[in-house]
């Protein structure tokens, strides 16, 4: 996968809000805006670190974990967590917090475990904070997430906090053009014609969806092609087009999915054939049409026939 997708939401947090030098900016980068994708990369990136390695703590369903990285002379970083990190995530909320050690370039406030099992926050190497379990972590990110940052009101600590919520999501595809209370269904199409079907997913666009089109009596495969992951504003999509003549007539289904998971989306049609009396007209070949059989040159013969007889009558004929 690609680092950086540009489908992904970049939150610039100037940290000048909460103490962090007014030089420093931090970017979290995902799939799409404050969602974490399962199995998509997650970025935590940076510049104006000048104090040295910074920790990035991700705290969430069953999950309580703090990573380092050391910024480089000019102060800039990134931490990537991996595609094989993010597929262990549960659904649910998230918060990534970035931490800044301050000008002793020491981070004073790290993760741990009392006697017991429970999670804690500590202060070098001292209890601060009991959090309890890690499975109960689900329901209380914000309470945790306030306790940390509160560490840093702790005397003799010049460490700086800034946290990002997010949420962990599955993998989906969806349809944009469902039919309501339907069963999955999209509306008719007519053969001959243009097919166009579009949707949105939370998957990243470094990621491509496999397309399967389906005869949905034979089961029979129609087609089968990759489809790029579009950036959206708030969420990526994605199209599947059949330029005419499309499709036979006749129920089809229609699949969207990721080719490294069995996230996929999938819906029926149907294609009809227009009756006669509907289908647009054609314009006739004059060649085609037998003379005798076209009444409006029957008439002009007729017409004709009559002037010649009359002028003949009159004498015109033999001036």
């Amino acid at each position: 996968m690609k680092l950086g997708n540009s489908a992904a939401a970049a939150v610039i947090l100037l940290l000048a809000l909460i103490g962090i030098p007014v030089s420093a900016s931090v970017y979290f980068t995902s799939s799409v805006p404050q969602i974490i994708t399962r199995g998509d990369p997650f970025t935590v990136s940076g510049t104006g670190a000048v104090n040295g390695t910074v920790a990035i703590w991700i705290i969430g369903n069953d999950h309580y974990e703090v990573l380092t990285t050391t910024p480089d002379r000019q102060g800039n970083f990134s931490l990537v967590i991996k595609p094989t990190a993010t597929a262990k995530f549960f659904s649910g909320q998230y918060v990534v917090v970035f931490q800044d050690p301050g000008s002793d370039s020491l981070l004073e406030i790290e993760p741990g475990t009392d006697s017991n099992g429970n999670l804690t926050i500590m202060n070098r190497g001292k209890i601060i904070a009991r959090l309890g379990q890690k499975e109960l972590l689900r329901g209380d990110i914000r309470n945790v997430t306030d306790r940390l940052i509160a560490s840093a009101e702790i005397p003799g600590v010049d460490d700086t906090f800034l946290p990002m919520f997010f949420f962990v999501e599955e993998p989906a595809v969806h349809f944009n053009q469902l039919i309501p209370a339907s069963g999955l269904r999209l509306p008719d199409q007519i053969t001959g014609q243009r097919i166009l079907f579009t949707g949105t997913t939370n998957m990243g666009t470094e990621n491509s969806l496999r397309a399967d089109l389906r005869n949905l009596d034979s089961n029979t495969t129609v087609l089968s092609k990759m489809i790029a992951v579009v950036p959206g504003s708030e969420m990526n999509s994605w199209s599947y087009e059949l330029n005419s003549p499309g499709l036979q007539p006749g129920d089809y289904y229609l699949s969207i999915g990721w080719a490294r998971s069995n996230a996929t989306g999938s819906a029926t049609f149907t294609v009809l054939q227009l009756p006669p009396s509907l289908q647009p007209a054609g314009s006739p070949e004059p060649e085609n049409i037998p003379l005798q059989d076209d009444p409006s040159m029957f008439i002009v013969f007729f017409v004709s026939g009559l002037l010649i007889i009359s002028l003949r009558v009159y004498g015109f004929g033999n001036r």
